[in-house]
């Protein structure tokens, strides 16, 4: 019993620290508060096919990217609690479902396919260069208003070139949480996709909350 009430006292403190630690985040040293924003899990309409979830990969590097700016107040939604459609015309029910956020951000990876760089019919892909093609859509949404607004709205394309000179990769062990993963191609890419998704997400809630 006095085993199993360490354990709970434990978790308590643990839980009580990520709250304290949260609530810190969500100021700057000067008092002021952070834009509040919650990023949604991104959805994946592509047919890539990879031993991790992409989705997960690609949200949670823009969310730890975004919050490594300390600028903007931000958490990931583990799970889409809604059923609409995120980049339809209704915003309405966004306010019901992202209450304590000023902001919320929708993604969709709508591309991500390896293109061979050569015209020729007949090849082996592992004897051409390839380009990584990705393209993630976009959407900004201010709750902050009556009606929901939106703040950006856009596609963003990005493109790996993967020289034939490089040994092809096993991704079935230098997979997304491998430390060898990162300095893969297809690693490399993803953190450049990522870095330019985050400078616009930023960008753009910061010059609202601005406003």
């Amino acid at each position: 019993m006095r085993y199993l009430s360490a354990i709970m006292l434990g978790l308590g403190l643990m839980s009580c620290n990520r709250s304290n630690n949260d609530e810190m985040s969500r100021y700057h040293e000067d008092g002021r508060a952070k834009p509040s924003v919650a990023v949604a899990s991104m959805i994946d309409t592509t047919s890539f096919d990879a031993s991790w979830n992409l989705s997960e990969e690609l949200t949670s590097m823009i969310v730890g990217q975004i919050s490594a700016g300390g600028q903007i107040f931000v958490r990931s939604q583990d799970e889409s609690p809604f059923t609409e459609s995120p980049f339809g015309a209704d915003l309405s029910w966004m306010k019901r479902e992202f209450q304590s956020q000023e902001f919320v951000v929708f993604l969709e990876l709508v591309e991500h396919e390896s293109v061979p760089v050569t015209k020729a019919k007949n090849y082996s892909p592992q004897e051409v260069s390839t380009n990584l093609n990705m393209a993630v859509r976009l959407r900004v949404i201010d709750l902050r208003p009556a009606t929901p607004k939106i703040v950006l709205q856009e596609m963003v394309r990005d493109s790996y070139f993967v020289p034939k000179t490089l040994i092809p990769v096993d991704y079935s062990t230098a997979y997304w949480g491998t430390e060898d993963y990162f300095k893969t191609p297809m690693g490399i890419a993803h953190a450049q996709l990522v870095q330019e998704i985050s400078n616009r997400i930023s960008d753009y809630i910061l010059l609202a909350k601005s406003r």
